[in-house]
């Protein structure tokens, strides 16, 4: 499979990281595409996004490579921990207790991002006043360790919201621990994250369709 040097270009050229999209490709593609960014790309790999649990079992891949988003199941918390070392889609106290949890028992680890709700037109995920309780939590667990913050896109927007999104999501990162990561942007917008000092940004078509 070709891989969009063009655009890897751009980020060696930056200081952001590419969390390669590989949920969308048969096995034998996927590591294909990990072999190539390993080989001539590490210094701006943070590794790939994977979103199926069931995919994910077939694929075999190593699990400190995979990176989970998507949103998550309670029951699909025990699967998540075993193929994936970091998990980007975390906004509810309960999973991130079951996480703890399930990893003292195992004696094993996750690595989370806190999933920001940056559109106000939609419920769900964490806003900035309930912060600080998902953060308490975490600095007294031994398994889970925080990374920083994702986010939900919004579909449609101009290159100034846009901005602004990122803005928001690096002045809360910011704002609380200076040398954490915000995750955000994807194929559609990473030219305007590259710009904004987005440190993880996600990368699927463009990536592949050169």
């Amino acid at each position: 499979m070709k891989i969009n040097k063009e655009l890897l270009e751009q980020f060696r050229k930056s200081e952001s990281k590419l969390l390669a999209v590989t949920k969308y490709l048969e096995k034998d593609d996927t590591l294909d595409v990990i072999s190539k960014l390993e080989e001539e790309y590490l210094d701006i790999l943070e590794w790939i996004w994977e979103n199926r649990i069931e995919i994910l079992k077939e694929k075999e891949l190593d699990r400190e490579k995979v990176h989970f988003i998507w949103n998550i199941q309670s029951k699909q918390i025990k699967d998540i921990i075993k193929y994936a070392s970091v998990v980007h889609s975390l906004d509810d106290i309960k999973h991130l207790r079951k996480f703890e949890d399930i990893c003292s028992k195992q004696w094993n680890w996750i690595q989370v991002f806190l999933q920001i709700n940056i559109d106000s037109s939609k419920p769900g995920w964490i806003n900035e006043n309930d912060l600080p309780k998902f953060l308490d939590i975490i600095w007294e667990m031994e398994n889970v360790s925080l990374i920083w913050f994702s986010a939900i896109w919004k579909s449609e927007c101009t290159k100034e919201e846009k901005e602004a999104e990122f803005d928001l999501l690096l002045n809360l990162r910011n704002k609380y621990l200076q040398n954490w990561f915000v995750s955000a942007g994807t194929s559609r917008d990473y030219e305007i994250a590259l710009e904004n000092g987005v440190d993880i940004i996600r990368i699927g078509t463009k990536l592949y369709n050169k």
